[in-house]
């Protein structure tokens, strides 16, 4: 991985609790209006939720392992606009061939909470870079993150994400074979994967394997222009889903009620090329 571009040039980071943005930083949720306050100026959205911004509290420490938590208080509450509390851990476990990273998010609130989860990881990308990923289709955002246009692997219009959940779907696909990173800014979304992501590099006698547990079903790819990296971002819920009108039964957007857990993990591994 290598150290994003802006601050805090994190190379990797946890999205809690949503992942994508939420435009202009509202939405409403079981009829309560929300807003919240915008987090990467000039942008007047919400990006990423929380974590990515925060200090975490080292909890537990190994050789090869690391534990760290962050907690949303009702202090926190008025800084951010959410209006839950809650916490999260997450681990980071080095094996000899492998990064596991998972988070646990508690809904510590007296009210049911939406939340999503997603890692944010930015890696090393050149013309001859090869990347491996499969879906069954895309999604467009309009430009306020309110309304969604889908396609399936043919690159045909569906009526929404639903359809391509269907087993009679057009078969998966490889969206980024022809190296499009080279061509235009990418910062695309790819939705129900089959399987895992890879990235092969010139001269390298290994490549490495995004495997994203079954809770993560699909795929952010962003990679802008001439920045030489990409982030292959395995999420929860369909980016914007705070905003859409089909959250509840499409979007994977998850409902944790008071005291309620819900956990999801990543694998790096690398592999023999």
């Amino acid at each position: 991985m290598v150290p994003g571009t802006l601050p805090p040039q994190l190379a990797s980071f946890t999205m809690v609790p949503f992942c994508s943005r939420v435009a202009h930083g509202r939405f409403e949720y079981q009829g309560r209006p929300i807003q919240l306050a915008p987090n990467f100026l000039p942008e007047p959205h919400a990006l990423h939720g929380f974590g990515w911004e925060r200090l975490w509290q080292l909890r537990e420490q190994t050789p090869r392992s690391c534990t760290l938590g962050f907690d949303h208080d009702e202090r926190m509450s008025q800084a951010t606009g959410w209006p839950w509390a809650f916490s999260v851990e997450q681990s980071f476990t080095l094996d000899d061939h492998a990064l596991t990273v998972s988070a646990t998010v508690c809904n510590l609130a007296s009210s049911p909470m939406p939340v999503g989860l997603g890692w944010h990881p930015h890696f090393p990308i050149t013309a001859d870079t090869d990347v491996q990923l499969q879906c069954a289709g895309a999604m467009s955002l309009d430009p306020k993150f309110l309304d969604a246009q889908f396609f399936d692997a043919s690159g045909m219009p569906v009526s929404g994400a639903r359809e391509l959940q269907d087993p009679q779907s057009p078969a998966q696909h490889n969206p980024l074979a022809a190296r499009p990173w080279t061509q235009r800014h990418l910062d695309d979304i790819y939705v129900w994967r089959s399987g895992t992501a890879s990235i092969a590099w010139p001269n390298q006698p290994w490549s490495l394997s995004i495997e994203p547990d079954s809770s993560l079903p699909h795929w952010v790819v962003y990679a802008p222009t001439d920045e030489g990296f990409m982030c292959i971002e395995p999420i929860s819920h369909l980016p914007g889903a705070l905003n859409l009108p089909f959250m509840e039964a499409q979007s994977g957007l998850r409902e944790l009620a008071p005291g309620e857990h819900w956990s999801a993990a990543t694998r790096f591994v690398t592999r023999p090329s």
